[in-house]
């Protein structure tokens, strides 16, 4: 079997921008959501694809969508508070989490961060992530070598997008890669379930946060 080389650089290329864009140019109030959103609306009108093509169907969000949501959020809030940092503090030196204690100032603040949890942490980063370059990788770049590897390198470079927390936080984020990739897959490709459970899921830890209760058990 023949591979084209040339087109899989060109998509590694667009995966290693979509990446690195955000953080080696940190455009003001998230707006480098917007060029990189942008970049994929092209790229998929090029194709003859639109948003609806990675799971964002007009009927994507149904009664049952919001249910599985909210109970895989819920799932996933109790696995990190309960499980993976009780173990990892167990087992190491695990510096105190402070990325978003600034939440704490006051109930505002909460709900502005809030509000960029569920448009970036929920909307922006499913969309790229699990919607475009997990499709990517499994349509074009793996192809017939399985979905499963093309969730787990997805699930990687989404925990290594997550450079600036430290290696705790990255591996988190692999975890987190990998629920949410699954998800995106049994849910018959809806891409509305793990955007609605990522951005449910940060809402509760940035609830914790300010509470001063995240990775506490008491």
């Amino acid at each position: 079997m023949k591979i084209k080389v040339a087109p899989i650089l060109k998509d590694v290329g667009i995966i290693a921008f979509l990446i690195l864009f955000p953080h080696f140019v940190p455009l003001p109030f998230y707006s480098y959501a917007v060029v990189c959103l942008a970049l994929i609306w092209v790229l998929l009108c090029k194709e003859g694809k639109t948003f609806y093509n990675i799971g964002l169907a007009k009927n994507g969000i149904t009664p049952k969508a919001v249910l599985i949501a909210i109970i895989s959020a819920l799932t996933w809030a109790v696995f990190m508070q309960f499980i993976y940092i009780p173990v990892i503090k167990h087992l190491f030196i695990v510096p105190d989490y402070t990325e978003y204690n600034f939440v704490r100032k006051s109930i505002a603040t909460l709900l502005m961060t809030g509000a960029a949890a569920w448009l970036i942490g929920g909307f922006y980063e499913e969309i790229v992530f699990r919607g475009y370059i997990q499709f990517v990788l499994e349509k074009k770049v793996f192809k017939s070598w399985g979905i499963f590897l093309s969730i787990t390198v997805t699930s990687i470079l989404f925990g290594l997008y997550h450079w600036q927390q430290d290696i705790f936080g990255v591996i988190a984020a692999v975890l987190g890669g990998l629920f949410w990739g699954i998800l995106y897959k049994k849910s018959d490709n809806n891409l509305w379930i793990p955007i609605l459970s990522h951005a449910i899921f940060d809402t509760i830890t940035l609830v914790l946060i300010y509470m001063d209760k995240f990775g506490r058990l008491y």
